[in-house]
């Protein structure tokens, strides 16, 4: 499943949701589902990534780091979901936690 077609622009601080609905499903989430991620930025330790569930719960896929200065995010992540109930809307929050500059979430997937 793929996000809403547009770009969400994030910079100095703020945070950014991006959601995927998921109307029915007829599995529960695996303990090895996968979050694909493409976030353009010109320094990628300035973000946190989580994944919110439809419940709240919130999993962090990446921590900010002062060293991290490679751009961009293009990385595959593996929660585990197996406690969730897979309908509703997932979300996927970007929190740029240094200010100056800006990014775009450009996709994302979520595979249950």
């Amino acid at each position: 499943m793929s996000p809403p077609t547009g770009s969400v622009t994030a910079g100095g601080g703020d945070a950014v949701t991006s959601d995927i609905p998921v109307p029915g499903c007829a599995r529960a989430p695996s303990a090895q589902s996968t979050v694909t991620v493409r976030i353009v930025h010109p320094f990628r330790g300035d973000l946190v990534v989580d994944l919110l569930a439809p419940d709240g719960s919130a999993y962090r896929l990446k921590n900010s780091s002062a060293t991290d200065t490679a751009a961009d995010v293009d990385a595959v992540y593996t929660p585990d979901l197996s406690g969730e109930g897979p309908i509703g809307a997932w979300r996927l929050r970007v929190r740029d936690v240094y200010a100056f500059d800006t990014g775009h979430v450009d996709t994302w997937t979520l595979i249950l």
